[in-house]
């Protein structure tokens, strides 16, 4: 059976029949089957409150697996309801441990607005208060009747010493006691007999006993009347705060924990009347403020569903929150209005999505976020505080309950760099959104891209349209990225900047529409971007650098066809194998494995060519020959088994002593049995082989041979395909091994007998012909040396 020549319309983008538009219609990228599985797992995962139920999405870059998740999570919490806020308030207990308190969305503002303006006007309330001459009147009623008191005990106190012949006499040195006769006037001390004296000592130490007494009552009393004063004060303050107080507890008492603190914040009002009224200087902190004040660390006032928070840089602050400080006299001191929240505490009740290399990329924030979603409690931590100056304050806030739902998404290498590094990782990612990389071309998929593509372009393109035949050629081309013709690749993003490409390079004037040429100038303006290695190795391959034959035959000499992958461009390049034969046991020797520039694979592709050869030409003696091949000209390495079929080409050609086709270029792998096996690639290398030709001159003989199981993958560029049309290049595929041989040589490669003899005018019978005489030669030399 000979090779296959496959014809031009078998080579190119596939024509797929373009879905009309749906006016109206609204697709997503988890509509493409592709997707469905992902798709089915989110809302599996969405559906189980449980811990540990938390979502790995895991697709190719550019398959939207960011986008697309995004779009379809946002879509699901629209329909559930919002979450609630968050606020820490001072705790009037213990300072440095500020309580966290959860109220309903909204509500949080709106506490942080009224207490906000709740101090000023209760400043301004207690000032005028205070500065009425009512207060005043109060003040004085109640220090009156004390002085009252007071003047009444000294009057009792004097007119009872006046009786016993003393008086009571103050001056600016101090109170004394004095000696008086009847009339009041002085007595010298001198003058009174003993017995008097005795009296009148022993009345004045009564006397002074009394006064210290009623001293002693005299500080009582002012203790009294500050006490009476505080009560007044307070008395008149609780009156005017029990207004306010009242009408916040009537909005904000409901919610857990406030009507308590709001009880709590009276009292503390009460005995921080002087803190309240303080007059503050300006540019000076407000401590009465401050001390009041809300700190709304999650605000929904403007999300009235689910939040689905992404965060983009999750830093240990940035996703668990912080606390910040300011300096003062060279040290740095805090209070509870400077915790800040972070992506945790404004997903809470909701979903939080991050990028899993995002999240390996920042110490301590994998396992401080396992341990948040196990426990279902969210602390604000400090790790780097041990690095910080001295604090002269420092907070310890209370945890807040956790509930959230964690999705990470990244490629399927981080999926199973996780799974391997940790193994408790399954205990909190439970569910494993994958999506495929590529999609059957079936109808229900080729409509959902083609409306995503239009759409696209009116997004991308500035409200442009997308002709029909345009998003023919983008569908072809998203199966020549899925490498099938019979695919579509899932990475429709990639089509997406393609579209704003073209775009930009719509001419003026042609009313926003976007046709098939601007696509195919858009993606070879791509290609010429990113094709500076391709273009100097042909360059090379052009100026006889590196030594490509496109025309004539060469004994034991093969285009063979790799592929080199720069991330954003690959492309093919011939590669000569050349294969040198002569008489030995030493079988195939693999030049490339032997000086270490050979991969595991390739050096199995050599050994499996080994397995051909005696499973063709060892049945009635062993083979008795030595061949060496090489990739000649590499110097970079060679790994892979796609080689294997030109090798083998080699081979026997070099044993048969048949020529090969110079003008003919091959790649495939094989199997012991001669089977041609896919390999990948294939389009890279028939147009790196393609350009090596054109570059030098079509002939109209040139071509590429291909295994047959690669003919779903061929979707040239156009160039290869109307060449092949116009009989310029050819492309054949094979089944086996033997056809390809026959294809490079002219010369069918025959059939064994019974006896496992070829025909002697066949590639084969050439084979053993040589082989047989290399074993004579053996037999002879061991002979002769016994």
């Amino acid at each position: 059976m000979a090779a296959k020549t496959i014809l031009g319309d078998d080579l190119g983008l596939p024509r797929f029949a373009v879905p009309a538009p749906v006016e109206g219609r609204q697709v997503f990228p988890f509509d493409f089957s592709s997707h469905k599985r992902a798709g089915q797992a989110l809302k599996f995962s969405l559906s189980i409150g449980d811990p540990g139920f938390n979502v790995f999405v895991l697709g190719e870059n550019r398959s939207g697996r960011m986008t697309a998740t995004l779009d379809y999570l946002t879509s699901k919490a629209a329909t559930r309801p919002a979450a609630d806020d968050w606020v820490y308030l001072f705790n009037f207990r213990r300072p440095h441990k500020p309580k966290p308190y959860r109220v309903a969305r909204g509500v949080g503002r709106h506490l942080r607005d009224r207490m906000a303006g709740l101090i000023p006007t209760l400043r301004q309330q207690l000032h005028a208060a205070f500065e009425d001459p009512k207060y005043a009147a109060r003040l004085r009623g109640a220090g009156a009747k004390l002085r009252e008191r007071l003047e009444l005990a000294y009057a009792e106190l004097e007119e009872q010493a006046r009786k016993e012949g003393l008086k009571i006499q103050r001056s600016e040195q101090g109170v004394g006691i004095i000696a008086i006769d009847a009339e009041g006037n002085p007595r010298p001390w001198e003058t009174l007999s003993p017995e008097e004296q005795q009296k009148l000592t022993t009345s004045a130490h009564d006397i002074g006993e009394r006064m210290r007494t009623i001293g002693a009552d005299a500080q009582k009393a002012e203790q009294q009347a500050g006490g009476v004063v505080m009560d007044i004060r307070r008395e008149i303050a609780d009156g005017i705060i029990d207004g306010p107080m009242m009408q916040l507890e009537s909005e904000f008492a409901h919610h857990a924990g406030l009507r308590r603190w709001l009880i709590e914040l009276r009292e503390d009002i009460l005995e921080h009347l002087d803190q309240i009224m303080a007059e503050v200087p300006a540019g000076h902190r407000d401590q009465a403020l401050e001390r009041y004040s809300v700190n709304l660390i999650v605000d929904n006032t403007d999300n009235p569903f689910m939040p689905v928070v992404l965060e983009p840089n999750p830093t240990f602050q940035r996703l668990f929150g912080a606390i910040e400080y300011r300096a003062v006299s060279g040290a740095l001191e805090t209070d509870f209005r400077m915790i800040r929240g972070g992506a945790l505490h404004r997903a809470n009740g909701g979903i939080l999505v991050l990028r899993a290399e995002a999240v390996a990329r920042e110490p301590g924030v994998w396992e401080a976020l396992k341990g948040a979603v196990r426990d279902g409690e969210l602390r604000i931590e400090e790790p780097q505080r041990g690095n910080m100056p001295a604090l002269v304050e420092s907070l310890a806030p209370k945890a807040i309950p956790l509930a959230v739902k964690v999705v990470l998404i990244g490629a399927p290498r981080w999926y199973y760099t996780y799974y391997s590094a940790d193994p408790n990782f399954l205990d909190h990612f439970k569910i494993k959104a994958d999506i495929d990389p590529d999609m059957d071309a079936t109808p229900e998929n080729l409509a959902v891209y083609a409306q995503l593509l239009r759409d696209a372009a009116a997004k991308h393109a500035k409200g442009a349209t997308l002709e029909d035949a345009a998003v023919g050629y983008l569908l072809g081309q998203a199966a020549r990225w899925a490498d099938a013709r019979d695919k579509l690749t899932s990475k429709f993003e990639m089509l997406e900047d393609v579209l704003a490409e073209a775009g930009a390079l719509r001419p003026a004037g042609n009313g926003g529409v976007i046709g098939v040429e601007q696509i195919r100038q858009a993606l070879a303006e791509r290609r010429r971007r990113n094709a500076r290695v391709e273009d100097r190795s042909q360059e090379s391959i052009r100026k006889k650098i590196i030594n490509i034959q496109t025309d004539g035959q060469a004994l034991g000499q093969v285009n063979a066809l790799t592929v080199l992958d720069l991330g954003d461009h690959g492309f093919g390049l011939p590669s000569r194998i050349s294969a040198s034969v002569y008489v030995g046991r030493l079988g195939v020797i693999n030049i490339e494995r032997m000086t270490e520039m050979g991969g595991p694979i390739q050096q199995k592709g050599v050994l499996i060519i080994e397995g051909f050869l005696n499973g063709r030409f060892a049945q009635r003696f062993p083979l008795s020959f030595a061949a060496s091949i090489t990739f000649e000209q590499n110097y970079g390495g060679v790994e892979g088994d796609s080689a294997s079929m030109a090798e083998t080409c080699a081979i026997v050609s070099a044993l048969s002593g048949l020529p090969l086709r110079q003008d003919v270029a091959i790649t495939g792998s094989m199997d012991q049995a001669g089977n041609a096996q896919v390999i990948g690639g294939a389009n890279f290398k028939i147009e790196g082989f393609f350009r090596a030709c054109r570059d030098r001159g079509l002939t109209g003989r040139q071509g590429v041979i291909v295994p047959q199981s690669n003919e779903r993958n061929l979707t040239l560029r156009d160039e290869v395909v109307d060449a092949v049309r116009a009989g310029q290049f050819h492309i054949w595929s094979v089944a086996t091994v033997d056809q390809a041989i026959a294809q490079f040589t002219g010369t069918p490669v025959g059939e064994a007998d019974a006896q496992g003899n070829y025909p002697a005018d066949t590639v084969y019978g050439r084979v053993m012909a040589r082989l047989t005489g290399f074993d004579r030669i053996l037999t002879e030399r061991m002979a002769h040396r016994a």
